[in-house]
């Protein structure tokens, strides 16, 4: 009995392992669907990872493509930043004084009230650095200035250096120079428009020229040690008066001529109707 209680135990415990074997063969199975499902996914992403490969070696063809393009932009964008950087160097600049030209002209130049603050600037102007700083402005005081013919007003004289003769507001070219001068010095000294480039311009190129214009303009007075009038000036009608044109009897004959051998205007065309 002993023996067949053992065998008993024995099949037990095998119809127990071949249970477990059924459930351990079952389980196997469903993993393998799911190895076999997993299996075919994989099989669709192959596909999708060669077709992006495929895509991504036309990418890079096409990159390669645009590299000297890429090259031209990064020196466009340097250029568009220098740009943006002189602007804004030029905005932080202060705007440059503007200054109202002198215009002496009695026809539309400048008013009674202007003119009078002009002359107060020109006058206070030449006398402060004309006379004060330059010394140009002035009859000679030394001994030789008369004595030497190459001394005052001739250029280069090694006795006494040309200068603008102090009656230089009773000729209007050498007032129209002085303005010039006066106002591109102000310009230059006074304002934000000034820097040492133009300064030397002013001493090395308006200036000399200028007054050697004026000098020249100024020959009688020079000679004489004197404001010299020009004979018109006291005379309007004197014969050798600057004109513009001669009396109003030529002018009209003159122009009669000219307009007489001058060919006929063409003939008026017919009035076009309404």
């Amino acid at each position: 009995m002993a023996g067949d209680g053992g065998l008993a135990s024995q099949v037990f415990a095998l119809a127990k392992d071949l249970g477990r074997v059924e459930k351990d063969v079952k389980t196997l199975g469903e993993r393998d669907g799911a190895v076999r499902d997993a299996l075919t996914k994989l099989d669709s992403v192959q596909e999708a990872l060669d077709h992006l490969e495929e895509m991504t070696s036309g990418l890079q063809t096409e990159v390669k493509a645009l590299a000297p393009l890429k090259a031209h932009l990064d020196s466009l964008s340097k250029t568009v930043k220098q740009v943006v950087e002189d602007l804004e160097a030029l905005a932080a600049k202060p705007a440059e004084e503007k200054i109202e030209v002198w215009n002496w002209s009695f026809d539309q130049g400048m008013d009674r009230e202007e003119a009078g603050e002009a002359w107060e600037t020109l006058v206070r102007w030449v006398r402060s650095e004309l006379v004060g700083t330059y010394g140009w402005v002035g009859w000679p005081a030394d001994m030789f200035a008369k004595q030497n013919p190459s001394g005052y007003g001739s250029v280069g004289g090694p006795v006494t250096a040309p200068r603008i003769p102090p009656c230089w507001y009773r000729h209007r070219d050498a007032v129209a120079e002085m303005s010039g001068l006066c106002q591109e010095w102000i310009k230059i000294f006074r304002t934000s428009y000034g820097t040492p480039s133009r300064e030397l311009d002013w001493h090395d190129r308006y200036a000399p020229n200028a007054k050697r214009r004026i000098i020249s303009a100024l020959t009688k007075c020079v000679e004489k040690g004197a404001h010299v009038d020009e004979e018109w000036v006291r005379d309007p009608k004197h014969e050798g008066a600057p004109r513009a044109t001669d009396d109003d009897e030529i002018l009209s004959s003159y122009i009669d001529w000219d307009r007489q051998h001058r060919r006929e205007p063409p003939a008026a065309g017919p009035v076009a109707a309404n």
